[in-house]
């Protein structure tokens, strides 16, 4: 390395990055990401000043040693911290709100007072006044925050944003630097145009394929809720419900809504956040076959890897793993667990992709599923997306929380969401496939499984897995029950529900016990479907697994309260009592979107909303604190390796375990094979015999794995049923 300033080390081909073409790259990028939100002036300061503290002699120094052949690894391990120098340059000018970015670019964003305590330090040597004046000072403090940024919470938010554009610009270039290949592969996607031609081309068919196979008033009722989809994409951006029934073709009918939506706006990007990894797969292998899987870019925790695995990849295996780093892609389908963790989170690699929210469709589907004590964080950020950052929200889904107006209890959209089928209500009519009869006294599991057992084919769905343990071991006296929960593995539940369908399918004897796993979208359809009572809008997705498609005239759904059954606490609880409550007035309409928006507004009533204080710890700028109470689900759980249909999963761990660390296709094949326990009582698993370590993080069940129930232990509590 030459005596002039670097930014990086050489890479394999013996070539070191100029700091100055470094940070002029940053900026042009920084500035092109943060112009989508009219902030692009700020993302090229970001990216111009974000590295400054690299013109440290000592850092130089660092660089030269690390790259010096023979360098030992202990000398490398010891780099000299950059990041907060560029926060120094912007606070000393008043970009205080550039300052909080620009000093966390590799850390992360840290609570107000400890970041306001690092940017107090006073930086008085020749190398950094150097560096002060070759900046243009004067422009810099002359830069402005954007007006709609005039509040605590949006310039909170808008922070976030650029702390993302610079994060995601300072990543990319430095990816082109070590790893130029990966450039020529990143993007590169079909347009707009090109996927609406598909799309529209693949409708067509499936149109003609319907006319012939579905009932007439299915068919009839899909293509009207297709045409509104489309007639309401031609409307401005905003916030839009798409209110359909099980079985009115939602995931289509919604996909035509954004790809209409985008091209008249010029949008950039449709994202479809999905509450359940269940029915993420299905979701994207209808997208995939329609658009190509090189369009559609999957991202949740199913297919996460743990990172710098090196084993060879196909190209287009590469294209998703970088397209899902930044969501840089026309069509992501991910988790909403993974959208609004990433949302409220203050790391570098959670936060990289929120830039490329900005302008975009967004279609949450299932959006009751949003967890009661989290609404109005989210619907804080939800609003703000569509305020400030060109982004139209698609609120999609059977039973439509109340989240609308701005009540005591909640501030929701205002204006009110824009329906995109009109009188949509009379589509839960026309799709009507069910009956509900709903229980007065309570039921044993006793009466529960005789009820079963007078049926050729029946669904019960109960609130914990204690339940359906108890009510399976009722009723397990042939081969035609089964058992479904999170006790068993991805690949057990997989198996179990192919023979399911099978059994369905071929008119065989078929009786299931499952937890709420299969309310929303899984593909099953019962002639007759049992609920213990629960949240309404779980009752109703429940409701969704019988007559699914529409072949049997009317199917028939019990609700019942079990005498001795066992319920989740909280808010869930809470729930049920309103849900009790409707279904025992005379004028309860279980058909009828109307009974949603009464029970969810009794339910804002009756829940806090935000019992962590996530929105005044934004308010307060606690970036890290925010993060760590924003929790979609638990994060104490750990992931035990089960012994399911995998021969040599012995010599998999074996060799696992001797390298200390699992390779991507080896990281794949755990995951169809784990199930998650909570990390609190690893020890005491491991000290019964139940589970030992295989390497940091990764344990192997060794106790009894059942191969109707899965892990077979009482002891082993519920996990929610959502995946990151």
């Amino acid at each position: 390395m030459s005596n002039h300033l670097w930014a990086h080390s050489p890479n394999k081909q013996g070539l070191a990055q100029c700091l100055s073409d470094h940070q002029k790259a940053v900026g042009e990028l920084a500035s092109e990401f943060a112009g989508r939100f009219g902030a692009n002036e700020l993302g090229r300061i970001l990216g111009n000043v974000h590295d400054i503290g690299k013109t440290n002699p000592d850092f130089q120094d660092y660089l030269r040693k690390a790259s010096s052949p023979g360098t030992t690894c202990a000398s490398k391990a010891r780099p000299v911290p950059h990041s907060i120098y560029g926060g120094l340059v912007l606070k000393k000018i008043g970009q205080d709100p550039l300052a909080i970015v620009a000093s966390a670019h590799h850390g992360g964003l840290e609570d107000l007072p400890d970041s306001k305590h690092k940017l107090a330090e006073t930086v008085d040597v020749a190398w950094f006044k150097k560096a002060l004046d070759s900046l243009d000072m004067d422009s810099i403090s002359k830069a402005a925050i954007p007006q709609y940024a005039n509040d605590r919470l949006t310039c909170e938010f808008l922070i976030r944003m650029l702390f993302s554009a610079l994060v995601d610009a300072d990543w990319l270039d430095t990816e082109a630097h070590f790893e130029p290949q990966k450039r020529s592969i990143r993007g590169s996607y079909a347009t707009f145009d090109e996927l609406w031609d598909a799309f529209s081309q693949d409708q067509e068919r499936l149109i003609g394929e319907t006319s012939r196979n579905a009932p007439s008033r299915v068919n009839k009722a899909r293509c009207e809720i297709y045409e509104a989809c489309l007639k309401a994409a031609e409307g401005e951006q905003g916030v839009y419900r798409l209110t359909v029934p099980t079985g009115g073709g939602k995931t289509r009918s919604s996909m035509g809504f954004a790809l209409r939506h985008a091209l008249k706006h010029n949008l950039d990007r449709i994202i479809y956040a999905i509450p359940y990894t269940s029915i993420i797969d299905q979701t994207a292998d209808v997208y995939k076959s329609i658009f190509g899987e090189e369009n559609v870019i999957e991202h949740h925790s199913a297919l996460e890897v743990p990172p710098n695995v090196d084993e060879a990849q196909t190209e287009l295996e590469l294209r998703r793993q970088l397209a899902a780093e930044n969501w840089d892609a026309r069509i992501i389908v991910t988790t909403t667990v993974q959208l609004f963790d990433s949302l409220f989170s203050n790391k570098p690699s959670r936060c990289r992709k929120l830039h490329n929210l900005a302008r975009s469709v967004l279609v949450i589907d299932e959006v009751q599923t949003i967890p009661i004590d989290l609404v109005q964080p989210i619907l804080d950020v939800l609003k703000e997306l569509v305020a400030h950052y060109g982004v139209t929200l698609v609120l999609s889904t059977a039973t439509q929380p109340a989240f609308s107006g701005n009540s005591p209890y909640l501030k929701g959209f205002q204006p009110e969401p824009c329906e995109i089928v009109p009188n949509h209500a009379k589509y839960f009519d026309v799709l009507r496939r069910v009956d509900y009869r709903v229980e007065s006294q309570p039921w044993t599991w006793e009466h529960v499984a005789d009820e079963m057992r007078g049926q050729q084919q029946a669904l019960c769905v109960v609130n914990t897995r204690k339940d359906a343990l108890a009510l399976f071991e009722l009723l397990n006296d042939n081969d035609a029950t089964f058992h479904l929960s999170t006790l068993m593995c991805p690949a057990h539940r997989r198996d179990t529900l192919e023979e399911i369908r099978r059994r369905l399918r071929d008119g065989e004897p078929c009786l299931v016990v499952s937890t709420q796993m299969v309310e929303a979208g899984v593909d099953l359809d019962f002639p007759v479907v049992l609920r213990a009572i629960g949240p309404l809008d779980r009752i109703v997705q429940a409701a969704g697994r019988c007559n699914r498609e529409g072949s049997l005239g009317i199917g028939q759904v019990i609700v019942f309260t079990p005498e001795e059954g066992s319920n989740p606490r909280g808010t869930y609880k809470t729930a049920m009592s309103e849900a009790q409550k409707i279904l025992s007035t005379p004028d309860c309409n279980l058909h009828s979107p109307e009974v949603f928006d009464r029970y969810f507004t009794l339910l804002w009533q009756d829940c806090d909303l935000d019992p962590k204080r996530i929105t005044e710890k934004r308010k307060a700028f606690l970036y890290a604190s925010v993060a760590q109470e924003f929790r979609m689900i638990a994060d104490d759980t750990a992931p035990v390796v089960v012994h399911y249909g995998s021969p040599d999963l012995d010599n998999l761990l074996a060799v696992i375990k001797y390298k200390g660390s699992a390779n991507r296709d080896e990281w794949r094949r755990l995951q169809s094979l784990s199930v998650s326990i909570w990390r609190s009582l690893v020890s005491k698993y491991e000290q019964q015999g139940f589970v030992k370590p295989v390497i940091e993080g990764l344990y192997e069940w060794t106790g009894v794995y059942n191969r109707q129930t899965g892990i077979s232990t009482t002891e082993c509590p519920d996990p929610a049923d959502l995946v990151v």
